[in-house]
């Protein structure tokens, strides 16, 4: 039995169709990634080692076993860039924080929304979707993202919406990154936090009704 690291855009019947496995061969060999108790596959990560069949010719070349403990799993690219933004705040008085416009910029905002105080918390994930080399949604209003990507159990990084869903950018519910939850709340890393990046807990209550959690490929 080899490892492969899971590259982006890969899912299990792409892999185990790439080492000529069938798909319960691959949950054979892999069965920490089926969710406990049910058929439900988990998110992969890029990056991560699953086990394949050594005799798939013509598949992709197998990561070497030493090369990384057989459970690692890296956090998704966007959540690694956005923990490096806890911390980026709005600015007191009339001067902008540049960082705040930056994510304000990737969605095209420009002229009078240009400013820290314009809501940002979409812009926010936005920027660090494009920067982790995916494509995101584009846009600033939280609404816009309900259909973006696609639907996915509560995994850690997955963008969490949040409501009251409305087609104004400034009322329209929260959006941010998931970071853990509890038995009533999520506990998102967000931006537009209190006028901040941070992590904070919002109640499961205000979690959209149809597929809240939502993944980049």
């Amino acid at each position: 039995m080899a490892q492969y690291s899971v590259r982006p855009g890969d899912n299990p019947s792409k892999i185990a169709a790439s080492f000529g496995m069938t798909l319960d061969q691959f949950q054979y060999s892999n069965p920490d990634l089926v969710e406990y108790g049910t058929s439900r596959w988990k998110v992969l990560f890029p990056g991560q080692l699953v086990n394949v069949s050594d005799a798939g010719a013509g598949g992709p070349v197998a990561a070497p076993v030493a090369t990384a403990p057989v459970d690692f799993a890296a956090p998704p690219p966007w959540m690694q860039i956005a923990i490096m933004e806890v911390g980026v705040q709005e600015w007191a008085g009339a001067a902008d924080n540049p960082r705040i416009l930056e994510y304000l910029r990737s969605c095209g905002i420009s002229g009078s929304l240009l400013h820290d105080e314009t809501a940002w918390c979409a812009a926010f994930v936005n920027w660090c979707v494009k920067n982790s080399g995916y494509q995101p949604r584009g846009s600033a209003k939280v609404s816009d993202w309900w259909s973006w990507g696609r639907p996915v159990v509560p995994t850690y990084g997955a963008i969490c919406i949040l409501q009251p869903l409305t087609v104004d950018q400034a009322g329209s519910g929260h959006i941010g990154f998931l970071h853990a939850q509890d038995d009533t709340n999520v506990w998102l890393l967000s931006g537009n936090s209190k006028n901040q990046v941070r992590i904070s807990a919002y109640p499961k209550s205000k979690l959209i009704p149809n597929a809240p959690f939502r993944w980049a490929f």
